[in-house]
């Protein structure tokens, strides 16, 4: 499996252009929408969060297990894993096509599941979420921008395995390359659509366009001529869809428990928002949690684009490489958080003063404090994605505990007292700092046997490193 700076570089780029759709639409989007719809928008974003329940934990499972056969194993287990042999490549056709008839049915029912959810339950929660509407503004065109995103969500569901399928098979860049087009397409339809006055339905005809040109081409390039031929061969000994989501099952559970944890923690107080306060508070939480989420994404650029290949390093036992991997994924992480963390606290809110902007940031003292507990989050989800890489599930309880935590730290803080918008940065954080964000990170330190100077010298490495390739 070949992944280099090549593929770290179209993620920069990928990353870039998904920061770029939302710098170049936002201005437009907070100088043309009022903060009430600002708010909707946001919750609209969110909404895509919800499928993470539905898929249950199986994405990873899927993603994990496909990563194994393309790098070369020939049997997969419910727990643990099986080492490839040394030296080996020869993929098991046969083995990699019974996975992918498994996730093409499993996100089929899902999709179905997700469109009965979303059917039975948005007249009563949409509904409440507009209570602070303005009563003389027509909300129409909100109801038919939801039922769109709706229907353009169950579409991000039944294709959602393209992505997983071609990082597992080691096509990072060929894949950040469809994400790129995507974005930039979504750029030009969004922008004139908002020009035009289409309004908050601009922003889902946008991220449609995106979506179905995106997965697209993700479809054509992982299903080549050579992959065709190999793939669909007579010969190849097909395993039932029952019997792959047997072994898919045990650990995709788990990790759709902790899934639930997780949407508790990341996901539900953009939801409760709009419920508690009014849409342009909520506008101001969503605006300074896309941010901050930016810098997450940000800092988890290198890992994420070596991640294919740290599972490669697990399976085949390169305990070296596999610990340097981790190393330098973590110092990307919190560099990108010192830079980009300071930017947002100083540039941000005059920028969006001289933009105009009808929806604000949040006071520089709360940014601060979410940056601090954003990163905490991100740096034990790097961690636990390590632990992920020998199939097991050890933060089942902890995470299902952190979300019934937070939960009930939301409720509290909301109805009883006068935290307010603050409430929905502060349970999260102390549900998480209990346990969770530096729990995950002990135990990588611990089966590494990493050291603080094994940091200074993986630093040093790289400095040199960039040194050197300048000269």
């Amino acid at each position: 499996m070949q992944i280099g700076r090549k593929d770290v570089a179209w993620n920069f780029g990928a990353t870039f252009m998904r920061v770029a759709s939302g710098l170049i639409i936002l201005p437009l989007i907070l100088r043309l929408l009022p903060n009430y719809e600002v708010g909707v928008y946001y919750l609209f974003m969110e909404l895509a969060g919800l499928t993470a329940l539905l898929d249950f934990g199986f994405s990873n499972s899927f993603t994990r297990n496909a990563t194994y056969v393309f790098s070369g194993a020939n049997n997969l287990l419910s727990k643990g894993y099986v080492p490839a042999k040394e030296g080996s490549t020869e993929i098991n056709y046969g083995l990699l096509r019974s996975v992918i008839r498994a996730m093409k049915r499993y996100y089929m029912f899902i999709t179905f599941i997700f469109i009965i959810i979303f059917i039975a339950i948005s007249p009563f929660y949409f509904t409440n979420a507009l209570k602070t509407y303005p009563q003389n503004v027509d909300t129409m065109h909100v109801w038919v921008s939801w039922w769109l995103m709706g229907l353009l969500t169950a579409y991000q569901i039944y294709t959602s395995y393209y992505s997983p399928l071609l990082m597992a098979r080691g096509y990072v860049k060929r894949n950040l390359q469809s994400v790129v087009i995507g974005q930039a397409v979504k750029i030009v339809v969004c922008v004139v659509c908002l020009l035009a006055g289409f309004g908050l339905i601009s922003m889902v005809i946008g991220q449609a366009v995106c979506d179905l040109l995106s997965r697209n081409l993700m479809h054509y390039i992982f299903y080549d001529k050579e992959l065709k031929i190999k793939l669909f061969a007579p010969e190849n000994k097909i395993i039932k869809i029952s019997q792959i989501m047997k072994i898919m099952t045990p650990n995709a559970v788990k990790m759709g428990v902790v899934s639930l944890g997780g949407f508790a923690v990341n996901k539900l107080s953009t939801f409760v928002a709009p419920l508690f306060l009014s849409l342009a508070l909520s506008g101001s939480f969503g605006l300074t949690k896309q941010m901050i989420g930016t810098i997450s994404s940000i800092g988890m650029i290198w890992f994420s684009s070596f991640y294919p290949k740290i599972t490669e390093h697990r399976l085949k036992n390169e305990h070296k490489h596999f610990k340097r991997m981790y190393i330098k994924g973590n110092l990307f992480l919190i560099g990108a958080y010192i830079v980009c963390g300071l930017g947002l606290i100083f540039v941000g809110p005059p920028l969006l003063t001289i933009l105009h902007s009808k929806t604000v940031l949040l006071p520089v003292g709360f940014i601060f404090i979410y940056l601090i507990i954003s990163f905490l989050e991100t740096n034990h989800v790097l961690a636990s994605q390590l632990l992920l890489t020998k199939n097991e599930v050890p933060f089942l309880v902890p995470s299902l505990i952190a979300g019934f935590t937070t939960i009930i730290l939301l409720y509290i803080f909301l109805k009883f007292t006068p935290l307010g918008v603050f409430s929905l940065i502060l349970a999260p954080g102390i549900a998480q700092i209990v346990y969770q964000n530096w729990k995950w990170v002990y135990d990588v330190w611990k089966e590494l046997k990493i050291r603080p100077i094994d940091y200074f010298t993986e630093l040093k490495n790289l400095l040199q490193s960039l040194f050197k390739n300048r000269k």
